[in-house]
């Protein structure tokens, strides 16, 4: 739960994702990886390397998804730190983050207005 002023949030535990017409529960412990790619949002699982995707964008993904697990590197992605292997500067202001996917063809960027940030944040959880 995130508590904002004297209300409390519920973080989900679940993302409800499709793959066809099936709709699946995926857990959020499970999730690695949210982005966009030509207006559709895809969600990869962690655990399988399976790729769903979701009807929300990434705004509202971000405002339900718990923030000490889930950031958003930039316009693109949003990252889980349970599956963050390394990260390392990149053109001095952005960070190239690593995830522990195998076969992850994304290059993952943190942003220069971001990148602050996501020291602070990595480095708190």
């Amino acid at each position: 739960m995130r508590e904002i002023g004297e209300n409390t949030i519920r973080m989900k535990k679940r993302l409800i994702v499709r793959k066809g017409i099936e709709n699946i529960a995926l857990k959020i412990e499970d999730i690695a990886l949210i982005y966009t790619e030509n207006k559709l949002v895809f969600v990869i699982d962690g655990q399988t390397g399976k790729k769903y995707t979701t009807d929300k964008n990434l705004a509202e993904l971000e405002s339900e998804l718990d923030p000490g697990i889930f950031f958003r590197a930039n316009r693109k992605y949003i990252i889980s730190i349970n599956f963050i292997k390394a990260f390392k500067p990149f053109e001095k202001v952005k960070i190239q983050v690593y995830l522990t996917l195998a076969d992850l063809a994304h290059e993952i960027i943190v942003s220069q207005e971001s990148s602050k940030y996501f020291k602070k944040w990595i480095d708190e959880v």
